[in-house]
């Protein structure tokens, strides 16, 4: 986190910032509505840029082991050249579509067993 927090010292930044957790909350709202729009993943971005422009909210989401290790992978961000940023942008979204379908598989098959009982 102390890499990313000079990022954040000035107006512009957390303007941008919070323009970023809006739009990404809107759409995370969207895509929990209509199945076509990745509602978690934008969710999940929103969650990450918020940690790192709050670190009561980082410290609140570190308790979540599969959010602290997003976290992790974020720290240094800032840091990176813009070509290595797009990559490791690119990886994060496919890790988290990939956790959010292994989630979504979960709980579908906790509700089969559940509908097999009855």
């Amino acid at each position: 986190m102390s890499a990313d927090t000079h990022f954040f010292d000035n107006v512009p930044a957390k303007l941008i910032a919070c323009a970023v957790i809006v739009a990404c909350l809107a759409l995370g709202a969207i895509g929990l509505i209509l199945p076509l729009v990745p509602g978690l993943l934008f969710l999940a971005i929103a969650a990450v840029v918020a940690a790192k422009f709050s670190p009561a909210f980082e410290r609140m989401l570190r308790q979540n082991p599969t959010l602290s290790a997003y976290l992790d992978r974020t720290d240094g961000f800032v840091d990176l050249p813009l070509g290595k940023k797009l990559q490791v942008a690119a990886l994060l979204c496919v890790k988290m579509v990939i956790d959010g379908i292994a989630l979504l598989v979960s709980v579908v098959m906790r509700l089969v067993k559940l509908a097999e009982r009855a």
